[in-house]
């Protein structure tokens, strides 16, 4: 799946994922990647789509490692529901 990311939603996207969300850089921790997974939820990615998002952002392992946990989560959450 593409999705269409202007260079701005990129590096804020990207920057997100560095610093943890809302949080101080280098602090991470649960919310930063909660948050992280749910704008790439509301932007139609899906943890199927993780090693596109690898591909097309040069994720490191960790950083996939978390989007893809914190996507099935809320896909789970949404198959209950």
């Amino acid at each position: 799946m593409m999705m269409n990311m202007t260079e701005a939603d990129y590096e804020s996207w990207r920057d997100e994922i560095h610093c943890g969300g809302y949080e101080e850089p280098n602090q991470g921790g649960e919310y930063g990647s909660q948050y992280s997974a749910a704008a790439l939820y509301d932007g139609g990615w899906r943890s199927v789509d993780i090693p596109e998002m690898i591909a097309l952002y040069k994720l490191s392992d960790e950083e996939a490692e978390q989007i893809a946990n914190g996507l099935r989560k809320i896909e789970q959450g949404n198959e209950e529901g």
